[in-house]
């Protein structure tokens, strides 16, 4: 039983395997963008909440660990969305002018980098098509010179970035089609 399957089914001991490989990945994805320990810990918290209580939402399609960045993606911006209410209605009760929305969209589109939606999307790669692509994309080798260091024909190699930009694409669409839903 893998651990989508046993999570989706309710099996505790699976959910508490789970956590104890990602919450550490988890809480530092929050910190790095909440910079508070406390508001981490919170966060991380209520992702494992949110995992458990939508269990069998859970999708064979993607990694557990896709899944759970998705998930912790949508708790990051709920509290990015009830603090900038907060600080808003904290401005408008004691006198001041409220708090300017851009800075609201900034964090907003901090949380969102980009980045980090090719870095999971290229983790779902397999072993052999994340190497080429990496080889290709960020460390700009020719398809002669990964084919030579791979041991591979030219064709293979270029078989394998088609495929990998095809499987990015269809990932990076999935997570903001995902995303665009959370939009009010």
């Amino acid at each position: 039983m893998n651990d989508i399957t046993g999570i989706r089914e309710g099996d505790a001991a699976v959910f508490r395997a789970v956590y104890e490989q990602l919450h550490v990945k988890v809480f530092r994805y929050f910190l790095k963008r909440t910079t508070l320990h406390e508001t981490a810990t919170e966060l991380t918290q209520q992702l494992f909440i949110k995992l458990w209580q939508s269990r069998h939402t859970l999708s064979d399609s993607y990694s557990m660990e896709a899944q759970l960045f998705i998930m912790a993606n949508s708790v990051l911006i709920d509290h990015l969305r009830k603090e900038a209410v907060n600080r808003k209605n904290y401005s408008t009760v004691a006198g001041l002018e409220p708090l300017a929305e851009t800075r609201y969209e900034q964090e907003a589109h901090h949380s969102l980098e980009a980045n980090d939606y090719l870095r999971l999307a290229i983790h779902q790669l397999p072993p052999v098509r994340k190497k080429v692509f990496i080889l290709k994309m960020f460390h700009g080798y020719s398809n002669r010179e990964i084919a030579g260091r791979l041991s591979v024909s030219v064709k293979t190699v270029e078989d394998h970035l088609l495929k990998a930009v095809r499987q990015i694409r269809s990932l990076l669409t999935t997570l903001w089609l995902f995303l665009i839903t959370l939009l009010p």
